[in-house]
């Protein structure tokens, strides 16, 4: 059974940095704007020391929840570093997993004041906890803030569509690129040497995404190795061999 964030990990002191001490991570937040505008849209030095003044840092190990749906909504989180997955449970005990959370995400938007789905640790993380009152009073006082924020909801968004996509795609190799894809996209230069995909998560957890039973998603993963599109390492990570053939399938 997951763990409970209470029982696993704990709000530390104030942040403070100093000349002598190793770099503390701070709030950060990537987005693609929408319209014109620049590629990305991330945090100024300004904006991280504003949310870090209000927030939490903690890390939780993996297998934590951090909330469960239903429950008050009190708190947004930031995620510094890790992978979280946000889900919901189903009442024959199944989950349907919504989406995957990476570096630069933010999570916690609520529906009527109710956390929408649960959210747990995959790897272990680093987050940034804001309470939602202290929250809700920075971004109304800082305009281009609040835009940061509306950019990155936004970008949450047009990815809940790209699930749908994935999801209207019979064939499993097809979903299963499609997958690979995004997340190569949602790592970003984030990945290591900027050449491996990696899958932190389980095939199991990618099934429950992609509505995939989890040997479907291994055999779908074996065929497009067997097509030479991709090459799957002992590390669990993925690597593209056949850009355009890759890219053909992803698109078709």
């Amino acid at each position: 059974m997951a763990g409970r964030l209470n029982e696993h990990c704990r709000g530390g002191p104030p942040i403070t940095r100093s000349h002598h001490s190793p770099p503390v991570p701070l709030p950060s937040i990537r987005a693609v704007p929408f319209g014109d505008g620049p590629p990305m849209l991330r945090l100024t030095a300004r904006d991280r020391d504003h949310l870090a003044a209000i927030g939490t840092m903690m890390r939780p190990p993996a297998g934590v929840e951090l909330y469960r749906r239903g429950e008050e909504a009190k708190s947004v989180y930031s995620i510094s570093s890790g992978t979280l997955t946000s889900y919901r449970e189903r009442p024959d005990g199944t989950r349907r997993v919504v989406g995957f959370l990476f570096a630069e995400d933010v999570f916690g938007l609520a529906s009527r004041g109710r956390y929408v789905n649960t959210v747990k640790t995959v790897t272990p993380a680093v987050l940034f906890r804001f309470p939602t009152e202290s929250l809700v009073a920075l971004l109304t006082r800082d305009a281009a803030l609040q835009l940061r924020f509306l950019c990155k909801v936004t970008h949450a968004l047009r990815e809940t569509q790209r699930q749908a996509i994935m999801l209207t795609r019979r064939d499993p190799v097809e979903r299963v690129a499609m997958f690979l894809a995004h997340l190569e996209d949602a790592q970003g230069d984030r990945r290591v040497g900027r050449t491996g995909i990696g899958l932190p998560m389980t095939h199991q957890d990618i099934g429950d995404y992609l509505n995939l039973p989890a040997g479907t998603v291994d055999a779908a993963l074996d065929a497009l190795a067997e097509r030479g599109l991709i090459r799957q390492d002992k590390d669990n990570s993925v690597h593209v061999l056949d850009r355009e053939a890759f890219t053909a399938l992803v698109g078709s």
